[in-house]
């Protein structure tokens, strides 16, 4: 089962990464190291044997003993004479193979190891040798071999997990920490608090990330004070009428006068103009992308509801203006603009070119 967590998954996709690479260079340096030295070593061992069988056969038996020695103290060979009885035995090792395939190409016939035990415990290997119409039993002990392939194997990838699995885990640390930093200043965020900003470093990928996160946290930190601002803007501006309202009221619960419903009647106006324009600015807000239109078609709408209500704007329509904008918020600023020259411009036409 997949862990859960990206940690977990990236250390064990990293860690799988490892061992596979592990077991393809035990392969290779098996296959064409190992394999090459240990037919050539067998090659040589079986080119001495029945060099040996033979230099036996050919010896006086009064000069044979002498010659015992000589191959047993030089060669760590032994000739057996008689033959005594060895069994069969596990070939754990290859090396055995390719010892029984190099004697039975250099003498002709196929030849098999047998396996026995000396007086100290130690295990021989003999081969039957045919030299001259003659069988030379010739054998070597199991010191001579002296290797342990299976106690390297097991080191190799004893000490190869351990590498893997600590270098795995530190880099899947390494990566996945500046996503949990992300995490748990995106966390914050959410809950209100503004995070300290991340560090920009690491990969290029994380740092510009990291970067971005940081200008995103900022942009939510200036539309949240820019809402408080329009929020206390909006208490103030609503806060004035209604207490010209509340003095209203009460002066016409006394004494009813025209003058005072009709103040009154305005402050409410004016908070439901307030209020729209609030909306609007909301609806701006929710619009997000911005499309490709003509600015000049857009003025003249604008233009045509001003006239349509009465207001005397002298003007023409332009050529064509192609702007990439929002067209509500583009809308919003020029009728701003119109109403600032409406109210400012002393009763004057408004002049739009």
């Amino acid at each position: 089962m997949l862990p859960s967590t990206l940690f977990g998954r990236t250390a064990l996709v990293i860690a799988l990464v490892s061992f596979a690479f592990q077991f393809f260079t035990i392969a290779v340096i098996t296959w064409f190291a190992l394999m090459p030295l240990g037919r050539h070593a067998t090659s040589d061992l079986a080119a001495l044997m029945i060099d040996s069988a033979e230099s036996w056969a050919a010896e006086p038996p009064a000069e044979r003993l002498w010659l015992q020695e000589r191959l047993f103290g030089t060669h760590r060979l032994q000739v057996r004479d008689p033959p005594g009885r060895v069994s069969g035995f596990t070939r754990q090792l290859p090396y055995f193979q390719l010892l029984e395939t190099a004697l039975s190409a250099r003498s002709g016939r196929r030849v098999e190891l047998g396996a026995s035990h000396a007086d100290d415990g130690e295990r021989w290997y003999w081969a039957d040798l045919p030299v001259d119409g003659v069988t030379v039993r010739v054998g070597f002990p199991d010191s001579r071999v002296a290797v342990k392939p299976w106690l390297a194997m097991v080191l190799i990838l004893s000490v190869g997990t351990i590498v893997a699995l600590i270098t795995s885990a530190w880099l899947a640390h390494w990566l996945i920490a500046p996503l949990n930093r992300l995490a748990t200043a995106a966390r914050g965020i959410g809950q209100g608090r503004r995070p300290d900003p991340l560090p920009e470093t690491g990969p290029a990928e994380l740092a510009a990330l990291a970067r971005e996160f940081n200008r995103t946290g900022e942009q939510v930190q200036e539309l949240l004070a820019n809402r408080t601002t329009l929020l206390a803007g909006i208490s103030h501006d609503l806060r004035t009428p209604l207490t010209r309202i509340s003095l209203a009221l009460g002066m016409l619960s006394e004494k009813p006068e025209r003058e005072l419903f009709d103040r009154a009647m305005r402050d409410v106006e004016g908070m439901n103009e307030l209020i729209a324009r609030c909306l609007e600015v909301g609806r701006d807000f929710a619009e997000q992308d911005a499309v490709d239109f003509d600015l000049c078609d857009l003025l003249a709408e604008v233009v045509g509801e001003y006239i349509a209500s009465g207001v005397d704007i002298r003007g023409r329509k332009g050529p064509e203006c192609r702007v990439h904008a929002r067209p509500l918020a583009l809308r919003r600023i020029l009728s701003n603009l119109v109403d600032n020259a409406l109210r400012y411009g002393g009763g004057q036409p408004v002049d739009i070119e």
